[in-house]
């Protein structure tokens, strides 16, 4: 895959589209690009195998701006990034039928401060201005004080599981970004 993607993008820079001074950029865009278009593409057609649709959807719309805006914890590889939003992905749906109303509010809840303290969660191969760091906190923040908005707007009536399911996602991005900011700690701690 990153060798067709190394192709692709030299081959726009033979022909002007973009500038070879770029090209890294664009390369690491469009890698992230296809194996983040693959993971929703897995996760989805799962979801359509087990009848939860609707909620992998609720919980994606949460979870993929956060992690973007917001960080979180990143794995080595893309195999084990898929795995592990795969294997998280399992888990939120298996639960999904015991996390009550008032769980999810409370999940939603705690998950909001969390996300306005970390977010963004720094990492070393993302390097961001002043300005970037400002912007993507508030659209972190933006992103969290909706999917809680929605969240709740959905809990209470027939649409219950997809409130649930944005809870849930949530508080997976919170955590998310809670291991990273730990990991981070203990990684600067680490080099002293």
């Amino acid at each position: 895959m990153t060798e067709l993607i190394r192709k692709v993008t030299s081959r726009w820079c033979e022909t002007g589209i973009i500038d070879a001074a770029d090209e890294d950029i664009y390369i690491y865009g469009l890698d992230l690009l296809i194996y983040t278009i693959l993971n929703i593409t897995v996760i989805i057609g799962s979801a359509v195998m087990v009848g939860k649709v609707s909620e992998s959807i609720a919980l994606l719309s949460v979870i993929l701006p956060l992690q973007s805006f917001g960080g979180g914890y990143h794995a080595k590889t893309h195999l084990r990034c898929f795995l592990i939003m795969y294997v998280g992905w399992w888990g939120v749906i298996f639960f999904l039928s015991v996390i009550t109303s008032t769980a999810a509010i409370v999940m939603a809840c705690l998950a909001v401060p969390f996300v306005f303290w970390l977010a963004p969660v720094a990492h070393e191969n993302v390097t961001m201005s002043d300005m970037q760091r400002l912007k993507m906190r508030r659209l972190s923040r933006i992103v969290v004080v909706l999917g809680t908005l929605v969240g709740f707007c959905f809990l209470f009536g027939v649409y219950s599981h997809i409130g649930i399911a944005m809870a849930s996602g949530l508080g997976v991005s919170a955590l998310s970004m809670s291991l990273a900011y730990v990991r981070n700690t203990f990684v600067m701690e680490a080099e002293k």
